[in-house]
């Protein structure tokens, strides 16, 4: 067999034609990996990968692979020396192993001198280096099984005709069939109920999970047995007496494979294991009942990184159908996709009305230019007559695109699986808006309530001294209260904790308002909290101070021109400080930053063992205190304050409490505080938790006035630059982690590496990259055939 192989070898290339088709092949990849502009230009991509050379590569293997193979065995057929192979003292299976063997090695071979391409993305990193080397790994090991199964198809090919231009074409029809034909086999409309099992038949649907770095025992299995069926077939065409031993050997690696494909393994490659999905992820695909449809609407011509998140969506929903044993469907939809403007105007405003938010973006118009487009980096999860609605993209205004994209990848698995448990959920949670204590009323919380209440039901109530009242909800809400908390409701509140309740504060100790700024100035007062003494027990207590933050919102101040106009200035007011999310905790990892107005502060007290305190939100190091009674006027924006006067440094405003509290009403008569005779308090609670912010208008959406009806705006939107801030994420993922019982919260902690190109050396060496990676694979490719040659004649010379 090895004499079979070098012979094959040798034959290739002692003619120019073997030594065309590799530098076509090479050319082919370089020209669009590196000098055209487009998608799949690595240099105008500006990450560090070689995912264009793994998409391209099977399209490109259906011209090299059928170009090698093609005269493995037409030409022994049409020049009549294939009797003389069945003479030799071989068995068939080496012939025909032989054969495969070489023209596998000859692909794996053209494909060497990518190793260029390997070395230049190890160079234009960031940090040299910066690349994924085992996702890498694993994309190549996914193009060696992709070679074999060609090279197997045109092994079959060159079996059936001795013309080797027909075998060319059979080999590349049936190589395309098999790559793409099950997954067109399967949108036929009478088979859609049968569309993943059509699609796995093909070639697309092993080789895309194998390319992303993750290698599944099912996906090798196929190409193993993909590989030895087209090779036995080829076996049966040439031997037609002899069919019995190719059939063996058929059922017997069938059979291998299918005990392979049963033991699952799957092994990540990629260095951050991105592709390993948390426990609770897992479990919940796994004990999914019912089938749940995802689609995705982002498609269609976009940026490069909006095709890179749309790659990243994909492969998570992937791995997501695999987990949960098909039972996740997924479509990926162009809602700009109609010609007509007016439809496409119409589904626009269906998706918005959905809770889906659009962006505008740059795109090619296809003529050369440049055109606005709007797109939808969003999704929608269907279970049953359930609908709900993920926006994925996190765009924080302060960072790169680059690294809001990464949030973006660093966010999916948490934001899709926590959709799909919501939709799936056969049981959904309660939680309480806590009224009778001066609290927001219900429109100025309107937003979130409709942004929680994809997650939960929602109740709004009065506790007034009824024992247990509160005790059915998951959490509550105490939303800004402006009264006073009588003693029954503080010891129902206190109770409720102790048997693991858990609450949101937003309280504050001055208050100002804010209304009367209009007038030009308000003055802020120290009104005492009622519950202050449950925080401080509790291992908290909210300041009675005012923050002033030089990182700010911006107020349109009105300024008088000397013999002209009046105009509006963009002007820092210090008062609303715009608040820094802890980076390391998974409530507020990747968030946008926090708006807040006439804010406090919070300290925690105490050194309970039993009770753990982490800072979530703080104000920047630039900031300090001013303390109440005070003054506020709108003519300190247009004053200058020296820098150094900001110097108290980050100050805590949002802490969260986790463990085992200790009762407010400890040694306390809590019989007579409640009428009830014998009545004695839980002391030490169950495991609880709690978030103490020192802010309500945090939570607070301003409202705008339609037809003489409110209409709650945007949580967290800045009305004067039209930016939303991170009020509305902050909250809702503060009520999940409180309420958390699966663990999912804890996976926006999940931390991604960027891998990004230097666009310093792009730019000052682009001609050179270029030259590099076009002419240097050519290059290896006839230096590789020269010294072959050479060493061929002086071999030859010995001999003689």
């Amino acid at each position: 067999m090895f004499t079979l192989f070098r012979k094959e070898v040798a034959g290739f290339f002692s003619s120019l034609t073997g030594y065309i088709v590799m530098i076509v092949f090479l050319l082919a990849n370089s020209l669009i990996m590196w000098i055209m502009p487009g998608q799949w230009n690595l240099l105008d991509s500006g990450y560090a990968g070689l995912d264009p050379l793994f998409v391209l590569s099977p399209w490109l293997f259906l011209f090299l692979v059928p170009a090698v193979t093609m005269r493995l065995f037409s030409e022994e057929r049409k020049s009549g020396t294939i009797e003389l192979l069945w003479s030799r003292p071989v068995g068939d299976g080496a012939v025909i192993y032989g054969k495969f063997l070489a023209s596998l090695f000859l692909v794996l071979l053209a494909l060497l001198p990518a190793i260029v391409f390997v070395i230049t993305v190890w160079v234009l990193g960031e940090t040299p280096g910066n690349f994924d080397r085992g996702a890498t790994a694993g994309s190549f090991i996914g193009l060696l099984m992709l070679a074999a199964a060609y090279s197997a198809i045109g092994l079959f090919a060159s079996a059936l005709t001795t013309n080797q231009v027909i075998s060319f074409i059979i080999a590349a029809v049936l190589s395309f069939l098999m790559f793409r034909g099950f997954d067109s086999l399967s949108m036929l409309p009478g088979l859609s109920g049968a569309a993943e099992e059509v699609s796995a038949m093909g070639i697309n649907e092993h080789y895309r999970s194998i390319s992303r770095g993750v290698l599944d025992i099912r996906d090798i299995a196929y190409f193993i047995f993909i590989t030895v069926l087209f090779c036995e077939a080829a076996r049966i065409t040439l031997r037609r007496s002899k069919i019995i031993k190719p059939l063996m050997i058929l059922g017997a690696t069938g059979a291998a494979c299918i005990l392979m494909s049963l033991i699952h393994v799957r092994v990540d490659l990629t260095e951050d294991r991105r592709f390993t999905l948390a426990e609770p992820t897992k479990l919940i695909l796994r004990e999914l009942n019912e089938e749940v449809k995802v689609d995705v609407w982002l498609d269609g011509e976009l940026p490069f990184a909006f095709r890179k998140l749309r790659r990243s969506v994909e492969q998570y929903l992937d791995e997501f159908r695999i987990t949960s044993g098909r039972k996740i469907k997924f479509d990926f939809i162009n809602p700009s996709e109609s010609p007509d403007r007016q439809e496409r105007d119409r589904l626009h405003s269906e998706l918005m009305g959905r809770g889906l938010t659009p962006v505008n973006v740059m795109a090619s118009d296809g003529e050369g230019g440049r055109t606005q487009k709007m797109i939808f980096p969003s999704l929608t999860v269907t279970a049953g007559e359930t609908v709900i609605p993920v926006n994925f993209l996190r765009n924080n205004p302060t960072l790169p695109p680059e690294t809001n994209l990464l949030h973006s990848t660093e966010g999916l698995e948490y934001e899709i699986i926590q959709a799909i448990a919501t939709a799936t959920s056969d049981t959904v949670r309660t939680v309480a808006f806590i009224e009778g204590h001066g609290e927001l009323d219900e429109i100025f919380v309107a937003d979130l309530t409709l942004e929680l209440a994809k997650f939960y039901n929602i109740d709004r109530g009065v506790i007034g001294g009824r024992r247990g009242i509160i005790d059915r909800y998951a959490a509550i809400i105490i939303a800004a209260p402006g009264g006073v908390f009588d003693e029954k409701d503080k010891f129902i509140i206190d109770q409720y904790i102790m048997n693991g309740g858990r609450v949101l504060w937003l309280a504050e100790e001055v208050v100002v308002n804010a209304d009367s700024l209009a007038a030009g100035a308000t003055v802020a007062l120290y009104k005492p909290l009622s519950v202050s003494d449950m925080l401080f027990r509790y291992g908290a207590r909210i300041n009675p101070v005012i923050v002033q933050d030089a990182d700010c919102m911006l107020i349109p101040l009105k300024v008088s021109n000397p013999g002209g106009e009046s105009q509006y200035v963009p002007t820092p007011w210090v008062y609303y400080p715009l608040l820094r999310p802890s980076p390391s905790h998974p409530i507020t990892r990747n968030l946008n930053r926090v708006k807040g107005e006439f804010t406090g502060t919070v300290d925690t007290v105490g050194r309970d063992p039993g009770v753990k305190k982490t800072v979530l939100l703080t104000t920047s190091p630039e900031s300090r205190t001013v303390m109440p009674p005070m003054l506020i006027s709108l003519e300190e924006a247009a004053e200058t304050v020296p820098d150094e006067m900001f110097n108290a440094g980050p100050m805590p405003v949002a802490v969260l409490l986790e463990g085992t509290f200790r009762s407010a009403f400890e040694n306390r008569m809590v019989a007579s505080i409640m009428n009830e005779p014998g009545l004695q308090a839980v002391t030490l609670g169950k495991p609880a938790r709690m978030i103490v912010i020192a802010d309500g208008d945090i939570i607070r959406n301003e409202v705008s006035w339609s037809g003489g009806s409110p209409e709650p705006l945007a949580l967290g939107l800045d009305r004067y630059t039209m930016q939303i801030f991170g009020n509305k994420d902050f909250l809702v993922n503060c009520i999940n982690y409180l309420v958390n019982d699966n663990g999912l919260i804890e996976m926006r902690s999940r931390e991604l590496k960027p891998r990004l190109l230097d666009q310093a050396k792009i730019k000052s060496g682009r001609v050179m990259w270029q030259l590099i990676n076009t002419v240097m694979p050519v290059i290896i490719i006839i230096l590789a055939g020269v010294a072959y040659n050479l060493f061929r004649r002086r071999r030859f010379i010995s001999v003689k």
